[in-house]
């Protein structure tokens, strides 16, 4: 196999796990949410922290936009949506601010 067939498979490679990567790694946020809805309780959740992780995030998004990062658009995206329900909830159910 030639050396520019061997790059092309690693790419493809790499490319195949960091998709699978920026859709499973926000999943973990959805945990959070749900205790959160569940119990109705978000005593303990930093309405700080969240809001924080968030315009990072959104910030991660116009990047994303502006150079048309697909994969890292779709990762930062997803992360935005689940953050927000973290957020939602805190909200909700008397998130504190440090």
């Amino acid at each position: 196999m030639s050396k520019h067939k061997r790059k092309a498979k690693k790419d493809l490679f790499i490319n195949k796990i960091i998709l699978f990567a920026a859709i499973i790694e926000p999943l973990f946020t959805l945990p959070q949410a749900y205790i959160i809805f569940a119990n109705q309780n978000a005593r303990d959740v930093s309405l700080t922290t969240w809001i924080g992780f968030n315009v990072l995030t959104a910030i991660w998004i116009w990047y994303a936009y502006v150079n048309k990062e697909k994969i890292v658009l779709l990762y930062q995206v997803l992360y935005f949506i689940f953050n927000t329900l973290v957020i939602i909830g805190a909200l909700v159910y008397g998130g504190t601010w440090l």
